[in-house]
């Protein structure tokens, strides 16, 4: 009777232990598979998918131009050199759920658009993903993140994560060769 209790008990701690490993593999950016697909929230230029808010943003990188769409806000904003682009999708209740870095003015933006005040703030040249950045390569991609998920033509590739239960997608894009603009989209809700 003894021995039985007690091997309940081991196998509970086992199971527990498990599930608890598991979960810090998850939040460390552990990766499962062989397709090294990313775990953990997306975040660049300090704004997280899915936590920071609209207010957040405005102190992290300034006003930017604010789009105004009925149920949902767009910010742009450039960088001090104004080679790059960073637009920040936000829904009625101001979260970023969007986030998208350019090579140059994004072409939504109206000529008067684009003299906005820059944002010392956003650097274009950071990682923003295991030190993949602006102008890495096809084959870097491939090294870092892996085989792509899903791929829309040769030059869009998605990636999502694939633990901590979200669904969250880096989307790559490729000009010549090498990324000229990423976005990353957080999973509704």
């Amino acid at each position: 009777m003894k021995w039985s209790i007690m091997l309940k008990k081991v196998i509970l701690i086992s199971i527990v232990s498990v599930i608890f490993l598991s979960n810090i593999k998850c939040y460390a950016g552990i990766v499962h598979g062989e397709n090294r697909i990313p775990c953990g929230p997306l975040h660049f230029a300090g704004i997280t998918l899915g936590v920071t808010n609209d207010s957040e943003v405005k102190r992290l990188l300034g006003n930017g131009k604010l789009h105004n769409m009925g149920n949902m806000y767009k910010r742009y904003f450039v960088d001090s050199d104004r080679h790059a682009t960073l637009h920040v999708t936000m829904h009625t209740n101001l979260i970023v759920n969007e986030l998208t870095v350019m090579e140059g003015m994004d072409p939504i933006l109206k000529k008067d658009e684009q003299e906005m005040p820059v944002s010392i703030y956003f650097d274009p040249t950071a990682s923003f993903w295991r030190g993949l950045r602006l102008g890495s390569s096809k084959e870097n991609v491939l090294e870092i993140l892996g085989v792509p998920e899903k791929k829309n033509g040769d030059n869009e590739w998605v990636y999502s994560t694939s633990c901590c239960d979200s669904s969250d997608t880096i989307t790559v894009f490729f000009r010549n060769g090498h990324i000229f603009k990423f976005m990353f989209t957080a999973s509704p809700g």
